[in-house]
């Protein structure tokens, strides 16, 4: 099934109705709502046993938790329809903010905005019926900047997602070449969102402490299962075959082999344990009714880029003792290797962005990740 969803470069629907049938799309569904309000430690669960059958997949739905903490920026008459509304997969998707290249742009009208743009790298769009685009609405401020929720046949999607990983996840362009008008109750703001957070909480009804700090680390489940499964499929070959060139008639005689797979063990155990840190500390912090501290966010991006890169580079070894036959698509491992690759290198997820920064912030320095509120809130 991974291979097809290579193929189609999205989540084949047979897939989704069946995930579906279990329920999992709820947990990216905002408690309020009738929601799973799952622990980081079970979230993390959650991603790694999907990642052990297919790393897009364990993405896509990783992703379209996104929109939940933008839910919370309009009124719940506003977001309630998108949830109970009949619907099979993930209700929403989200996409853009970081920069005016990945958002669209606004400008007011009576009774509401006009819209236009495109947004890349739109994951989870495929089989969403809605999406949070992010909007700037003043040409000159970076700090003008909205979010607008749409119903799915306002845009169109391009195909134009063809990556060599994580080609499954369906990440293609949102676009609405056309000024599309958004009323005002479906256009909301940072402010917005983190007043009505506020309220949220004070009734009992908030989001889990974290934000993106949070939403991060629990999609780092989704490293460790790959990893886990790469593990799984070299060591059920080692038996079956010879190294070419060398005076062993099994690979599992080979002391290389022997040094590979303890290293590659050990090297997704320390992945998990950094993980699990962290899913503790996040778990605390709601139980405490804490948010979390600039300390805790440094701490999480960088715990995240660590475990997705040594995951990565875990299955990597594992994939180069396979040998040449190992190359060949049919092969499970080498679709494995590329997807986690893939996700390590998502910009949340680089290695060295997220060292800098946390070395930044280890020497004093002011990083230039966000630690502010929005990346603080549930």
């Amino acid at each position: 099934m991974q291979a097809e969803a290579e193929r189609q470069r999205r989540i084949p629907q047979e897939t989704v109705e069946r995930l579906d049938e279990t329920g999992v799309y709820g947990v990216a569904m905002p408690g309020r709502f009738g929601g799973a309000d799952f622990s980081a430690r079970e979230l993390f669960a959650i991603y790694e046993a999907l990642g052990r059958g297919c790393g897009a997949t364990a993405w896509t739905l990783w992703a379209s938790t996104g929109g939940n903490m933008w839910s919370a920026a309009f009124a719940d008459e506003v977001i309630r329809p998108v949830y109970d509304a009949p619907w099979i997969g993930n209700r929403t998707c989200a996409v853009g903010g970081s920069t005016r290249r990945l958002s669209g742009t606004a400008r007011k009208v009576d009774g509401g905005w006009m819209i236009k743009g495109a947004w890349p790298f739109a994951t989870a769009s495929a089989h969403a019926s809605h999406a949070y685009l992010a909007v700037y609405y003043d040409d000159t401020d970076d700090t003008k900047i909205g979010m607008v929720l749409l119903p799915k046949e306002s845009f169109v999607l391009r195909d134009d997602w063809d990556a060599m990983g994580m080609a499954a996840t369906g990440s293609a362009t949102i676009a609405i070449e056309q000024e599309l008008f958004v009323p005002d109750a479906h256009f909301s703001t940072p402010q917005a969102l983190i007043e009505r957070l506020a309220e949220l909480k004070a009734q009992g009804v908030g989001l889990r402490p974290g934000g993106l700090g949070r939403s991060i680390m629990v999609g780092t489940g989704n490293a460790v299962g790959m990893a886990e499964h790469a593990l799984e499929l070299f060591l059920d070959g080692i038996g079956k075959k010879a190294i070419a060139y060398s005076p062993y008639p099994r690979q599992q005689d080979a002391p290389v082999t022997h040094l590979n797979v303890g290293y590659v063990r050990m090297q997704i155990n320390a992945a998990r344990l950094v993980a699990e840190a962290a899913l503790d500390r996040l778990d605390r912090l709601y139980a405490d009714g804490a948010d979390a501290t600039d300390d805790d966010l440094a701490r999480f991006h960088a715990d995240a880029a660590y475990v997705w890169d040594n995951c990565a580079t875990a299955i990597e070894a594992l994939f180069k003792a396979s040998g040449a036959s190992g190359i060949a698509k049919k092969q499970p491992l080498q679709l494995v290797a590329r997807n986690c690759r893939a996700g390590s290198m998502h910009a949340v997820h680089n290695i060295q962005t997220c060292m800098e920064n946390f070395g930044r912030h280890l020497c004093g320095i002011e990083a230039a990740i966000s630690t502010g509120v929005l990346e603080r809130a549930g």
